[in-house]
């Protein structure tokens, strides 16, 4: 099969292949929804219960991966007409993430005085955002999201870009606020005994005195939500605003009525969570539970993501989104909308 990648490298287009080729990729490309027999919509309406992410070969650049596996399983060739135009880093090695790591964290400490470096996990999900542009990385909660996005932007600035320009987009201004400071702390070192952080210059779009580190400079990094972002590029000030961004980057929040376990044992939703709190997490490493302080609270949440409600064997109930990973006794990661009731998902107190 052959494919092509659209001008704005949205698209990935079929553009030559066999009848059966074609019709394969297809029945991939267009599977039955989850659930989708006890659907309205399936019940009451003619639709088959299938999502068609074939559109005809105009495929979402995101499923690049599943044509290329489907091809890969039936021996069908695969080929990318215009691949110098692939949107992949191929300069790009967990090796040179590695390194850069260690290195720019290597004076780090925490604000306790303890040495800091980013885990495995984190590394990993730097690593896989550099390489492959375009995608989605999920990272669980307390997973480190802000040092993940911080590492990204400074390995550009160091080894890609120095003058490249990134656009952070939240959803609450608060989390602007975070961002902010977390981007600054991770680049100077909590203590400021980093000896070589580097030249940012961060602006809050907000609608309240927004901040920037040096007013007689242009910013490099842009934070702001989307209720901030939606007139910028449209007024005679800034026409081009969004065409100078090298990087784009959207972050999303968890359902506030989401329960997380005190040190005490009781139960607490996020949204009644503070700063100085102690919650319980798990040592992936040690296997072993451990209290954590509470640093910041991300009190924010995406109206149209859809719900899902979980009871246990318990009779407790969890409302959590369905992109948000859940620990299986089994020590693997397991997304919530991909759960079935053959899981078990791990009880601290068992």
């Amino acid at each position: 099969m052959k494919f092509e990648i659209s001008k704005n490298k949205s698209k990935i287009i079929l553009k030559e292949s066999t009848r059966e080729e074609y019709n394969q990729l297809k029945n991939n490309l267009t599977p039955y929804i989850k659930g989708y027999r006890f659907m309205p919509k399936f019940k009451m309406t003619s639709w088959d219960g299938k999502f068609d992410y074939f559109n005809n070969g105009n495929i979402d650049f995101g499923l690049w991966n599943e044509c290329y596996s489907t091809c890969k399983e039936y021996g069908y060739p695969f080929q990318m007409i215009n691949k110098e135009e692939f949107p992949r880093d191929n300069d790009v090695t967990l090796e040179k993430v590695e390194n850069f790591v260690k290195d720019f964290y290597k004076d780090h400490r925490t604000d306790k005085g303890d040495v800091f470096m980013p885990y495995k996990h984190q590394i990993d999900a730097i690593y896989k955002m550099l390489k492959n542009k375009y995608c989605a990385i999920e990272v669980a909660t307390s997973g480190g999201k802000s040092l993940i996005f911080a590492s990204m932007i400074f390995y550009i600035l160091k080894y890609i870009k120095p003058d490249a320009k990134i656009l952070l987009i939240v959803p609450n201004i608060s989390l602007v606020t975070q961002f902010y400071d977390d981007i600054i702390d991770y680049n100077v070192g909590f203590n400021k005994d980093n000896k070589n952080p580097l030249e940012i210059n961060i602006q809050e779009i907000m609608s309240d005195r927004p901040r920037k580190i040096r007013d007689d400079e242009e910013p490099n990094i842009y934070i702001g939500t989307f209720q901030s972002l939606i007139n910028w590029g449209t007024s005679e000030l800034e026409p081009d605003f969004f065409k100078q961004f090298t990087l784009t980057a959207v972050d999303e929040c968890l359902h506030p009525n989401t329960k997380v376990t005190m040190s005490d044992n009781t139960k607490k939703e996020i949204k009644d969570i503070n700063v100085g709190d102690f919650v319980w997490t798990f040592n992936e490493e040690t296997k072993k539970r451990e209290i954590k302080e509470i640093e910041y609270v991300y009190k924010n949440l995406s109206k149209n993501q859809q719900m899902y409600e979980i009871e246990l064997e318990n009779d407790e109930i969890i409302w959590i989104t369905g992109n948000h990973k859940v620990l299986l006794i089994d020590g693997t990661w397991c997304r919530v909308d991909e759960l079935t009731e053959k899981n078990e998902i791990l009880d601290f107190y068992i």
